[in-house]
């Protein structure tokens, strides 16, 4: 019993003492010495006096009070119970710490994931409104269909993307109502081609992992060309895989800048880092023509 109480003083009082350092821990470490000591002398006596004699009415041989074989193995006893105890103690505050660690990581991925896919475009939104507007100024038809996507996807963005996961078929909305308002910009002189085969629309995938790749395709294909221009786009979802693929063209003098400035692309290599231990991402660069090729296993969503 006085070992256990004396462990205990030694991991509450005294080492977090010792841990901060400085001069104090020098007295703190005597007061500790000079109190094992008092404790040792304070068991033998006990055991002298009461155990031995008031108890066991000396059935027991016993030795004097400070016979150096008795007096390790009490130091031993000490010792070792207060060894133990920091031990444990120590060991538990680095499994805290490092789950500290863990969660503050885990925070900071959530946070840059969200910021991830929270990203809108900046000049999209500025030319869909524009492109609201004038066709607002001509009373189109399709002024209350290009509206209504564009509050679509604002409120998809501000909402639903920062969800875990959606529904596939959720996301491919999007990103058709996405294309539809780019193509409010181009009118016949950009063709646009999209191919899906989804076995299950149910399926859930992270939100907005695809649409940097569309927004990469409308920037460095239409929208740096001052000719005809095609985007053709082909998903498929097969027992948890997803295959998308998307090509563009471009212009000859834009070839530097699509090497150069790939922004989508690193943004959805980062959210496939942050969510998905299965997938490949490939890129290819031939003639006048940037494709993009994704393999994600859907299954295999976690934090890598």
């Amino acid at each position: 019993m006085p070992e256990l109480f004396y462990a205990y003083y030694l991991c509450y009082r005294v080492w977090p003492r010792v841990e901060k350092g400085g001069l104090a821990r020098w007295w703190i470490l005597a007061e500790a010495l000079v109190i094992l000591l008092s404790a040792i002398y304070l068991v033998r006596v006990i055991f002298y006096y009461i155990v031995s004699d008031q108890i066991f009415k000396g059935l027991f041989p016993t030795s004097e009070h400070f016979e150096f074989r008795r007096f390790m193995v009490i130091l031993f006893n000490f010792i070792a119970t207060s060894g133990l105890m920091i031990a444990v103690k120590s060991i538990r505050q680095q499994l805290e710490l490092k789950e500290k660690q863990k969660n503050l990581v885990r925070e900071k991925l959530e946070t840059e994931l969200k910021m991830l896919k929270s990203q809108v475009n900046p000049h999209f939104l500025f030319n869909t409104l524009n492109n609201i507007y004038g066709l607002s100024i001509k009373k189109s038809d399709k002024t209350p269909e290009a509206v209504m996507k564009l509050s679509e996807l604002l409120h998809f963005t501000l909402y639903r993307a920062g969800a875990a996961t959606i529904a596939l078929e959720e996301e491919l909305r999007i990103i058709k109502d996405y294309i539809s308002l780019e193509k409010l910009r181009y009118d016949e002189r950009l063709e646009v081609r999209w191919e899906q085969d989804i076995d299950n629309p149910q399926h859930a995938i992270t939100p907005l992992i695809l649409l940097p790749l569309i927004e990469n395709a409308f920037k460095h294909g239409a929208g740096n060309s001052r000719f005809s221009s095609f985007i053709r786009a082909k998903i498929r979802l097969e027992n948890g895989t997803l295959f998308f693929s998307i090509a563009n063209s471009f212009e000859k003098n834009e070839q530097k800048l699509v090497q150069k400035d790939r922004i989508g692309l690193h943004n959805t290599r980062r959210q496939l880092e942050l969510t998905y231990k299965e997938y490949e991402l490939d890129i290819y660069q031939k003639e006048q023509v940037f494709s993009v090729e994704l393999t994600i296993n859907l299954n295999s969503y976690g934090t890598a």
